[in-house]
């Protein structure tokens, strides 16, 4: 299976464009699941305009394929701040509020490694939360 990259950004709405530069699909969402299905929706029917009218379909879209979202650090911040507190994110971290407000505003983005430790802190908040007993 082929695996498709789909770039994501944030002002005041997501959106999202392939990385492939041959596929000139977009979409926009309020949040990230949204997105995602407004993102199919459209690449399905721009695919099937491409058929129609002849063109090249690029070879990661012409048999089974797997859309991977590749949030910016702005996409990124604002739906782990719909989750948890930056001082929390910081915390669980190490990486700085300050540094983090400015992925938040775009102002920076983080470097891949910094991605990964958000997400990664982020989602071993979650794993906390899961063990608060009932």
């Amino acid at each position: 299976m082929e695996k498709a990259i789909i770039l994501v950004d944030w002002d005041r709405n997501y959106a999202a464009a392939t990385k492939n530069e041959n596929i000139a699909c977009i979409a926009t969402g309020r949040s990230l699941e949204e997105l995602k299905l407004n993102f199919e929706r459209s690449l399905k029917l721009h695919l099937q305009g491409m058929t129609e009218d002849g063109e090249e379909i690029p070879a990661e879209f012409t048999n089974d394929y797997e859309l991977i979202y590749m949030l910016s650090g702005k996409a990124l911040m604002h739906f782990v701040d719909q989750l948890v507190t930056r001082k929390a994110l910081s915390y669980e971290t190490g990486i700085n509020i300050q540094q983090l407000s400015h992925y938040a505003k775009g102002r920076s983005n983080p470097r891949p490694k910094m991605q990964e430790k958000i997400i990664n802190g982020a989602r071993r908040i979650g794993q906390k939360l899961l063990e608060i007993p009932s």
